[in-house]
């Protein structure tokens, strides 16, 4: 069972995805809040805790993502 909330789940597959990926599109959305219909900080408190408690395993970003990672320490970088 994933342990990924919402609305964390869903911005990694929209903002995060291999083949869309712009960290300074996700930075303004996040900081302006247009386009992001987001509770931002309930995103970055998500984030953190999904970081710090190894909630995402590789598979599972993968899955969101397409994004590949060998092994849970390189996804925690």
């Amino acid at each position: 069972m994933s342990q990924i909330k919402e609305p964390l789940k869903t911005i990694l597959r929209k903002y995060c995805h291999v083949e869309c990926y712009d960290p300074l599109l996700m930075k303004n959305a996040i900081s302006t809040g247009n386009g992001f219909p987001y509770d931002a900080e309930l995103f970055k408190s998500q984030l953190r805790e999904a970081i710090d408690n190894k909630l995402i395993s590789p598979q599972e970003y993968e899955e969101l993502t397409e994004e590949d990672f060998d092994s849970q320490a390189d996804l925690q970088v």
